[in-house]
């Protein structure tokens, strides 16, 4: 376990937790750069045919730690750009350039950088728990790891937008009806129904497996390339907003209070 990650090996799975449970999994940069490692190396291993992130405890990711953004900002907007280029992006660029699939086991809150996560991932799993938001926008940010892009490739620009610019919540039932999630199961069963996926998998040929997610991902990758380099210049300036500070003050002072 390094930086808030648990990696196992669960036959030929990769299940990658994070591990912050007290802070609802939410992602520092040294957390999302481990997990960008920790994805990585299960690509590079033969005997590894897919990947699974799931979240521990009740949340799957609350999105971004606030308290850790803000300590970043301080730095500027060319901190924080080299932080979303560094660490966020690279996840991102993680996901899309493992050979193996990646299934999202939803577990619960699926929030902001959650879904970005969730949504990067090539699969995705829900339990009865999850909900989902693209909750940014309270906190005067933009989706930056490509969640705008990424949600209306999946469910369309109508629902898109209804997510991006309201912060509305989804329930598990209606992001299965949405095509934001492939199946929804009983939280019990989550994990051991991701790792049945990862089995079906295994039992492809994996040439084939491999070309095909290659295939998929052409078919978002050029257009999205560009939006990850627009994403980090905004996110830099927004970061080091007044909107943003006051938004990460009163976050620090429902954690105190």
């Amino acid at each position: 376990m390094s930086a808030g990650l648990r990696v196992e090996r669960r036959g030929p799975a990769a299940l990658l937790t994070l591990d912050r449970p007290e802070r609802r999994n939410a992602l520092t940069p040294e957390l999302v750069g481990r997990l960008a490692d920790a994805v990585g190396e299960a690509g590079d291993d033969s005997g590894v045919a897919a990947v699974v992130i799931t979240g521990e405890g009740s949340a799957f990711c609350a999105g971004g730690d606030l308290v850790a953004l803000s300590a970043v900002a301080e730095g500027g907007a060319r901190a924080v750009t080299d932080t979303v280029y560094g660490q966020f992006h690279r996840l991102v660029r993680a996901l899309a350039a493992a050979p193996v699939p990646v299934i999202a086991a939803v577990n619960g809150p699926a929030l902001g950088a959650g879904l970005d996560l969730a949504l990067s991932c090539d699969l995705r799993c829900a339990s009865t728990d999850a909900v989902f938001a693209s909750s940014w926008i309270g906190a005067g940010l933009v989706p930056g790891m490509g969640g705008a892009h990424l949600l209306t490739r999946a469910v369309g620009s109508t629902r898109a937008a209804e997510l991006v610019l309201t912060g509305r919540r989804v329930t598990a039932e209606e992001a299965l009806g949405w095509g934001l999630v492939g199946e929804v199961v009983e939280p019990e069963r989550l994990i051991a129904r991701a790792l049945e996926r990862a089995e079906a998998l295994a039992e492809l040929s994996r040439p084939a497996l491999y070309s095909s997610k290659a295939a998929l991902r052409r078919a978002l990758g050029a257009d999205f390339e560009s939006e990850l380099a627009v994403l980090g210049a905004i996110q830099g300036g927004l970061l080091t907003s007044p909107e943003f500070r006051a938004a990460a003050a009163a976050f620090s002072r429902r954690r105190t209070s």
